[in-house]
């Protein structure tokens, strides 16, 4: 837990993780950290470049002086064994014997859809247990309690929360699940006018959406398929006791939806081939406000929760061993989801010794050979203001002179620059740090060493 990262198998060249391990560090500071990128002209609001810092600003402050592999792989597992639990939870709300809801659990704790999110590195937008327990709250007729739970669930990712709404709508339809939109108007009226800054093309294959092949176990990328024995939750449709016959109804077809949802724009039968056909869901993105979802693979991690349950309700008049056998199927996953989430992620980024060294000497880097975040990964170390890329602009905001981004651009490409150490220096700039990640982005400090002599420590430059 404290060694290597759980998630992403290339952590630091992953611009999502890349993004949020920023991001915590960033609500641990003091003042406006955005002014520490592209210094000394600084970035615009955190919420124009990241629309949904919730998470961040809650707990960033809470493990600023945790080491940064153990706190993120506790909070990831935490989000994994809390979706788990609430189908539990949730299970049991709706009827189910304590051994059919454990099955229920096994069989999202098997499916390795669940760990999706987690491997991508993202945070919050695995988080569907705040959802999960506003639906056992609504099977229990707490309609206030599930209302604020709604509310939770929609600051921890809008989308979710927007989904599972109309899920516990659907369930079981009070007034009380108005509380959601109490908890969510400031939260709106703060992130309203950055909407059309974030919205955002679709990502490439292989992102997106659930390939066909995934519904039954068979893609071959083990972290987008469903457990198979999830289907049994059909069966909650015309199995089950006959007090629970309209929640069970209303669970199947929830979950059939947004399934159905998550295969995206395009209905594509494994990873790298050609689409089947397009799907008719695709003027959804259309909608000012939803262009932003273009991950559909996300409802599938509502979905399978849903078709969890599904399932124990549907065997609720079975014998106890029909459960314990399928939970004891669940076993059976167990290469597939070490597969998935077992990548053993470096705990350092590339640089880590010398962003460490300049943590002492430096007052403000030039970061070379940084492709998108990659910078922001070692600037939580060093601490210090950043000349860099920054996602998702790839040039400085307007009003500010591109040409030193460009000569640092082409500085790090081993083109001479014979003006440019003193102007940096001007600026406040007293070291560049060269940094080879290797992946996709190459580069030559042969012009860089010719203009400002050997290295005062490995990879980094005096000015």
């Amino acid at each position: 837990m404290n060694v290597g990262l759980w998630g992403p198998a290339d952590p630091w060249n992953n611009g999502d993780f890349l993004g949020a391990h920023w991001l915590f560090w960033a609500a641990s500071q003091t003042g406006d950290p955005t002014q520490f990128l592209h210094w000394p002209w600084g970035e615009a609001p955190l919420l124009t470049s990241f629309p949904n810092p919730f998470d961040a600003w809650l707990i960033g402050p809470w493990v600023s002086d945790v080491p940064a592999v153990l706190w993120w792989n506790i909070m990831m597992l935490s989000h994994h064994l809390l979706n788990i639990t609430a189908t539990v939870v949730l299970a049991r709300s709706a009827g189910a014997r304590p051994l059919h809801a454990a099955m229920a659990g096994a069989l999202v704790a098997s499916t390795p859809l669940m760990l999706h999110e987690l491997t991508l590195g993202h945070t919050l937008t695995a988080a569907v247990w705040p959802g999960l327990f506003a639906l056992s709250a609504c099977a229990t007729s707490r309609d206030k309690t599930a209302g604020i739970w709604l509310g939770i669930q929609g600051l921890a990712y809008l989308y979710t929360g927007l989904f599972f709404g109309l899920v516990a709508c659907l369930i079981r339809p009070r007034k009380g699940l108005l509380l959601a939109l109490v908890l969510m108007v400031p939260y709106l009226a703060v992130l309203a006018p950055q909407m059309e800054a974030t919205t955002s093309v679709l990502p490439p294959d292989g992102f997106t959406a659930l390939p066909l092949d995934a519904l039954w176990g068979a893609s071959q990328q083990p972290q987008v398929r469903l457990q198979p024995l999830l289907w049994l939750g059909l069966l909650a449709a015309v199995m089950g006791a006959a007090s629970t016959v309209r929640s069970r109804t209303r669970l199947v077809v929830s979950a059939l939806v947004l399934t159905f949802l998550a295969l995206g724009t395009q209905f594509v039968l494994h990873r790298g081939v050609g689409a089947l056909a397009p799907s008719p869901t695709t003027w959804l993105l259309s909608v000012p406000g939803l262009s932003r979802m273009h991950h559909p693979i996300r409802l599938g991690l509502i979905a399978t929760p849903l078709l969890a349950v599904g399932a124990a309700l549907a065997l609720h008049r079975r014998r106890a061993i029909w459960p314990l056998v399928i939970l004891m199927c669940t076993a059976l996953s167990w290469r597939t989801i070490d597969n998935t989430a077992a990548w053993p992620g470096a705990a350092e980024p590339p640089g880590a010794p010398a962003a460490k060294w300049l943590a002492k000497h430096g007052t403000a880097i030039v970061d070379l050979g940084s492709d998108s975040m990659q910078a922001l990964a070692l600037q939580t170390i060093h601490n210090k203001p950043i000349l860099s890329g920054f996602h998702p602009r790839a040039r400085p905001r307007p009003g500010v002179d591109p040409i030193v981004f460009q000569q640092v651009e082409a500085w790090s490409q081993g083109h001479p620059q014979p003006s440019l150490p003193a102007h940096l220096k001007e600026l406040g700039f007293s070291h560049v740090l060269v940094v080879d990640r290797g992946v996709n982005r190459p580069i030559d400090a042969s012009a860089v060493q010719a203009q400002l002599g050997e290295p005062v420590y490995p990879g980094v430059y005096a000015l």
